[in-house]
This record gives C-alpha cells, sequence and structure tokens, in this order.
C-alpha cells in the first residue's frame, strides 16, 4: 500500500465511521475508484485503522536514527574510527581470519608484533594503544564488517566443471542413437567404510540401449575399467556422453578428448543434485541393477568376477528380447492437467537400432549376425545360475559373522 493509500484509508475511515450505512457505501465506491481496491478490502482496511489508536502514518514522533545520521548531526561519536580498524584488520589477517573470540586474548601480541615489524609506522601510538584494549564484544562486531574471502582449500579440481557445460535437457536427443547417459551405482549394503563395488551404467536415451559393468572402488582406473568394458558393448557410435558430476568420469572423459585424439565425442553433465537430469539412466537403477542383485555388499574378487559376468548375460537379454515403450505424448485437459499419456508400440533396442537410418550398415550387420547366434533360453539359464552363486557368497558371508 502506498503513502497515498494509507493517508487516505486513515481520513476516510474516521469519516467510515460515523456515517450510517448508504454513506458507507459512498465512501467505499469513492474509495475503491481512487485506489484500485476491492470494496471487501477497502472495508478490511478502514475496520483495521479504526481498531489502530494511533495510525503508522500520522505518527508525531520521529523514526529512529542510524549511529551513522547521529554521528553527522554532532551526537556522540564512535570511539573506534577508520586508523583503529586498519589495526585491527592486519592483527586478524596476521591470525589467520580467525574469529573474534579467539583473536581477542592474542591482539595486543599480536600487535606488538606488527609494531616490531614497522607495519603500524603510519598509525599513531594513541591509536594502536586503544586498539589492544578494545572488548570482546566490539571486536566481534568489527571484524564482523571485514569482507571474508572464499576458502582456497578443498576445492578439488574445479576446472573440470567449467570445461564441461551443464545439459538439463539432455533427453531431448531420444530421436537419434549415440547420446548415452552414465550413473554409477554403489554396492556398500549401508556401510560406505573400505572398498566396494561400483556398477557403472550406460543407457543410449534413443535405444534403451544398456552395457553394465563392475569394478571395485571409484578410483580413476577403476572408472577407465568401467569405461572401457562396457564401450565394447556400444556398437554404434557414440556422439556424446552425460555423467552426473562424479570427478573420476568427468576427468577420463575430458582426458581422452583432448589429448588421445581418438575419441571424437562431446561431453556434458547434469545440474548438481537434480536426478531428473539423467532420467534414463537412473530409471534403470532400479529395474535393471537393484532388482537383479540386490542392496548387499560386494567387495571381493570373487563377488566382482559374478556381478560382470552377470551383467554380460543380463545386458544381452535387455538389449536384444526385452521391449520397452516409449514415450509418445501427453493428454491434457483444458485447464493444462495432463490426463493421460501415449506411448509407442513396444520394441527391443535391438529392433530401434536395426530400424534406425542414422546407424551404419556395417553395425546394423555386426548386430544382426549376433543376434542370430543367441538363445534366450540359455541366457536366462546362465543368468539364474549366475544370480544364485552371486547371493551364496552373501549367505555365506553372513553365516561368517554369525
Amino acid at each position: 500500500m502506498t503513502n497515498f493509500d494509507m493517508e487516505l484509508t486513515q481520513r476516510k475511515a474516521l469519516e467510515y465511521q460515523k456515517s450510517n450505512k448508504k454513506q458507507k457505501g459512498e465512501i467505499l465506491s469513492r474509495y475503491c475508484s481512487l485506489t484500485g481496491a476491492t470494496r471487501n478490502l477497502a472495508s478490511k482496511r478502514f475496520q483495521k485503522t479504526i481498531r489502530d489508536f494511533k495510525p503508522r502514518v500520522l505518527q508525531t514522533h520521529p523514526p529512529k536514527e542510524s549511529r551513522a545520521t547521529r554521528a553527522r548531526r554532532g551526537g556522540r561519536r564512535p570511539k573506534y574510527v577508520g586508523l583503529h580498524k586498519g589495526i585491527i584488520k592486519a592483527a586478524w589477517e596476521l591470525s589467520g581470519e580467525i574469529c573474534g573470540e579467539r583473536l581477542h586474548p592474542v591482539l595486543s601480541e599480536y600487535i606488538n608484533h606488527l609494531e616490531e615489524s614497522g607495519a603500524l609506522k603510519g598509525c599513531g601510538s594513541q591509536y594502536v594503544r586503544e586498539a589492544k584494549t578494545i572488548s570482546e564484544r566490539t571486536l566481534k562486531r568489527i571484524i564482523a564488517e571485514f569482507p571474508k574471502e572464499g576458502s582456497k582449500h578443498h576445492q578439488g579440481n574445479a576446472e573440470i566443471y567449467k570445461a564441461i557445460p551443464i545439459n538439463a535437457h539432455f533427453g531431448r536427443n531420444a530421436n537419434q542413437p549415440g547420446y548415452v547417459e552414465i550413473d554409477y551405482v554403489e554396492h556398500n549394503g549401508g556401510n560406505s567404510s573400505g572398498c566396494f563395488a561400483n556398477t557403472g551404467c550406460y543407457v543410449d536415451v534413443c535405444l534403451g540401449w544398456i552395457a553394465r559393468f563392475s569394478a571395485l572402488g571409484k578410483s580413476e582406473e577403476a572408472v577407465a575399467l568401467i569405461h572401457r568394458q562396457t564401450a565394447k558393448r556400444i556398437y554404434h557410435k557414440v556422439y556424446e556422453y552425460h555423467p552426473d558430476n562424479a570427478k573420476p568420469i568427468l576427468k577420463l572423459l575430458l582426458e581422452k578428448q583432448l589429448h588421445n585424439g581418438q575419441e571424437q565425442y562431446s561431453i556434458s553433465r547434469s545440474r548438481p543434485y537434480h536426478k531428473e537430469d539423467n532420467g534414463h539412466v537412473e530409471q534403470k537403477n532400479g529395474d535393471k541393477i537393484r532388482k537383479l542383485v540386490g542392496y548387499h555388499r560386494y567387495d571381493t574378487k570373487e563377488q566382482i568376477t559374478l556381478l560382470n559376468r552377470l551383467y554380460e548375460v543380463e545386458d544381452t537379454i535387455s538389449n536384444f528380447f526385452i521391449p520397452s515403450q516409449k514415450l509418445e505424448g501427453k493428454v491434457t485437459d483444458s485447464k493444462g492437467r495432463v490426463v493421460a499419456r501415449r506411448h509407442e508400440k513396444a520394441q527391443t533396442a535391438y529392433q530401434r537400432l536395426i530400424s534406425s537410418s542414422k546407424v551404419d550398415k556395417e553395425v546394423k550387420k555386426e548386430v544382426f549376425k549376433l543376434y542370430r547366434s543367441l538363445n534366450l533360453i540359455k541366457l536366462r539359464g546362465q543368468s539364474d545360475e549366475l544370480q544364485k552363486r552371486l547371493y551364496q557368497t552373501v549367505v555365506s558371508r553372513k553365516n561368517i559373522m554369525a
């Protein structure tokens, strides 16, 4: 509400209080035409103003003055001026910018060191003496005014984030093969201590083609191994990789792109703490990894070997024999609410690859040859056997610990 509205409200409120019903209606109409308020709002303003004994605009007492305003009109002068603050700032910087509670007990000692070094030569001796006797409360208030610089430590590989752009709409590439999202799943069993298995999951957003591989730990060597093995199971050309903000995979992809010259692809990353930016691979974590191997802890070489053998079989089953549906469009009502979703006909990743005009013919021949050699019954039997052996390692460990 503007000052004009407030003054008009206070003047009309007194008139409104003393008027009859017809006059009140006329007052409300005039007030609404001048201010643009509704009649209900105008009535509430009048009632509130009538209840208020001293309206804010009509108060005769001046507002409370700030310390700077009081100093300008000749009031009480501040005890500590710019020279004092300069001495305190020099001591504060000498201490490594610690807080006032820690600096106060040693402030005079720090000032003595600054005097001996000649850093306070331009300051008068009186200002130096007064700075040594400052109270802890005032010291904290003065330190709070100093500009704080950002920490120079623990920045890590911040340059990597500057070199790799964020792409929050990577899913828009779902109409062309070769755009791959990357994510990692930890197998720590609820205990993040020590070294445990990490599964790298690579998903082509257009085809739904999936490749998984597991390694012990999440070091640069482990991430390089995962990337090398999953790349072998993606037969078509990759145009862009889209991981989250994990530094090992970002560093690996950037090094291959810049130094080797062999990897001709783009790199983008998702926004921090926005899993929807990697939605195609995130939705696979539950169905293709957790549902398959559970939430157990895997940290031995035997378990890693079984995981990778299982992933190899399951990748083949998922890509060649398990159809999936892609969203084609949404149906909304007159208010823009989604009432239904339309999906394309269910197809396997293999069928999408074969029917795509943007995949090289040689790649199609290679994949078709591989498809003709597969037997789903045998693959499913191998998968069930590997799952049993993997689960047996978990049971054996529980028995030993019991």
